[in-house]
């Protein structure tokens, strides 16, 4: 997650995983090379990882690649949450007077590997609980960082 925008009327935080889309269809189209050349000898095998080259690459990029970007207007008093996949657009927005805070959750994988994800705490109103900015989680300091931009920007205001 980064920081586009930070004045005192408006905050934009961004995730745009460009890099995860290459290296999964990079990932997918060494699947596909091994697959047509091994079709001049092995056939089916050839058919196989070319197959589950396609799979791959379809199946992760659909599931992984996400832009997402959340923007945080305090003269409309209003925060909006934007989607973009390879499946559509969506969109959902809440009042901002109901933004209480930011936070970081963690997930640890069997192997000991922490990720995190920023999400926001709406505090009232019909959507009341906890929303996360992004649906997967991430290694790297981008989640510390929105939370601590939207904390900052919302009690800037104060």
């Amino acid at each position: 997650m980064k920081v586009t925008r930070e004045t005192p009327d408006q905050l934009i935080i961004e995730n745009n995983p460009i890099w995860l889309a290459v290296f999964i269809s990079a990932f997918a189209m060494v699947f596909i090379a091994v697959g047509l050349f091994l079709m001049s000898t092995e056939f089916w095998m050839g058919v196989g990882f070319t197959v589950g080259g396609i799979f791959i690459g379809v199946v992760f990029n659909l599931a992984f690649t996400r832009r997402t970007q959340v923007i945080f207007d305090r003269p409309g008093n209003l925060i909006e949450m934007r989607r973009k996949s390879l499946l559509g657009y969506s969109k959902r927005s809440w009042e901002l007077q109901h933004l209480s805070s930011a936070d970081v959750q963690s997930s640890r994988s069997s192997n000991n590997t922490t990720t995190y994800r920023a999400v926001m705490i709406i505090s009232g109103g019909m959507d009341a609980g906890t929303h996360p900015l992004t649906l997967v989680y991430s290694s790297g300091s981008g989640a510390q960082n929105a939370s601590n931009a939207i904390n900052r920007w919302l009690h800037a205001a104060g």
